[in-house]
């Protein structure tokens, strides 16, 4: 009589491995992805957004800058608003008061011959039909109210 050679009997006897990602992985894998995509593409859209503010502002900075410059040289309590043109470019602009007026004094308290009054310059720049921006300072202006009268001199 023969030996009767036997098999071991494997334990996963009937079931078939399958390799790679099932179907619900695969989703799962696809959403992380499409939040991760719309999560940077929302972030790159902002910073493109802010980065064309910047540029359009450094592209009117220096007309701001002489629209100042201009400014500074009027006196608001004389002329509260008015209009001139900057490299082509019409600046509007406004005085208001927005401290008491005051008396000027000497170093040794006496009335000296201006009063002061601080004012808020509001000043819009515009390309024709197109506002390109508004902007606000504040400036001093004066007035002579004692002292020598125009022409008069010291001696």
């Amino acid at each position: 009589m023969r030996p009767i050679h036997c098999k071991p009997v494997e334990k996963n006897a009937g079931k078939v491995r399958a390799s790679g990602f099932s179907l619900l992985e695969t989703v799962v894998a696809l959403a992380i992805f499409a939040a991760g995509a719309l999560s940077l593409y929302g972030l790159f859209n902002t910073n493109l957004i802010a980065l064309q503010r910047v540029q359009a502002t450094a592209e009117h900075l220096p007309v701001a800058r002489s629209a100042i410059e201009v400014l500074s040289t009027v006196n608001p309590w004389h002329q509260a608003e008015g209009r001139f043109e900057v490299d082509g470019y019409q600046v509007v602009w406004s005085a208001s008061l927005i401290e008491p007026i005051r008396h000027g004094q000497t170093n040794v308290g006496m009335k000296a011959g201006f009063d002061f009054g601080l004012f808020d310059i509001e000043f819009a720049i515009a390309d024709g039909e197109r506002q390109l921006g508004a902007w606000r300072m504040r400036s001093v202006g004066y007035e002579r109210v004692r002292g020598l009268g125009p022409g008069e001199d010291i001696f």
